[in-house]
């Protein structure tokens, strides 16, 4: 049986997506592991936690894949009193290693943005660079904001949206960054996109969006970033059946959007609660 070892599953990664196109910030690679390891079963996850370790470890996978990586900021110590700590002593003791594609998932052609963006059917395409983990493209007709949301919540299935606007004029080009990328505004604006499509908007950066008079659609960082694991999962199953290499692959289904949306009703006083859709 061809099983590669991790380091091989390296290589594959980084010709996959690049781990030099990731932000220098980002920890992208192995986070936890043995190079030498053999490998025989993959599970694929938005982010490495203690739950994802675990069903992993349950279908003798012996590495976990994911887009978050565990570690960004310098660890002092690893113990069970913080999540990082938690999941990387779950890892070892389950026999766990573990392998983050970050930054670079979100930069490399026909990675994390570029799926988002044929979804949602742009066209015209382009990297905006210097804003690398983005894209920006024509939409397949000119619609409105209260539009081009609908369909958005609808391709992405994101029950859950805020929308940053002033009117609700046509748009036609779309400037659209995965996860947080409110830092990309000034090149959004430059780029003379119409509208934006992130996640994590803070309020100061939505009151400087409608000074420049940029409608933004916040379609969450969990909205947008879930797909990141069709996107591994798709790219190295197909990379190994290339190479003949046998490697089981699963998607972890353990996963779904932290946020809770409560609202209240003001006929009544109870509170309903609903979550997004997994």
């Amino acid at each position: 049986m061809n099983k590669p070892p991790l380091s091989r599953i390296l290589e594959i990664a980084d010709r996959l997506f690049p781990l030099q196109e990731a932000e220098p910030w980002d920890n992208a690679g192995i986070q936890i592991g043995d190079p030498q390891r053999l490998i025989s079963g993959i599970t694929f996850s938005l982010d490495a936690t203690p739950e994802s370790v675990c069903f992993a470890a349950e279908r003798s996978c012996q590495l976990l894949i994911t887009h978050h990586p565990v570690i960004i900021d310098p660890l002092r110590t690893i113990q069970p009193d913080n999540l990082a700590g938690k999941t990387l002593l779950s890892a070892a003791r389950s026999g766990v290693d573990i392998l983050s594609l970050h930054t670079n998932l979100d930069a490399a052609s026909g990675g994390l943005n570029d799926y988002l963006a044929r979804k949602l059917g742009l066209t015209e395409i382009i990297i905006p660079l210097p804003a690398r983990c983005a894209r920006l493209g024509r939409l397949p007709q000119p619609m409105t904001v209260t539009d081009l949301t609908a369909m958005v919540a609808r391709k992405l299935e994101v029950t859950h949206l805020r929308v940053i606007a002033q009117g609700n004029a046509a748009l036609e080009r779309v400037f659209l960054a995965s996860g947080s990328g409110m830092s990309y505004l000034p090149e959004a604006v430059r780029q003379g996109a119409d509208a934006m499509i992130t996640g994590d908007v803070r309020y100061h950066a939505a009151r400087e969006a409608m000074e420049l008079g940029m409608p933004l659609i916040d379609a969450g960082h969990y909205g947008l970033e879930k797909f990141a694991v069709q996107v591994l999962m798709e790219a190295f199953t197909a990379e190994f059946s290339r190479l003949a290499l046998d490697v089981d692959c699963l998607a972890c289904n353990v996963e779904g959007d932290p946020f809770l949306n409560i609202y209240h009703r003001e006929e009544d006083s109870n509170l309903e609660r609903t979550t997004a859709a997994p």
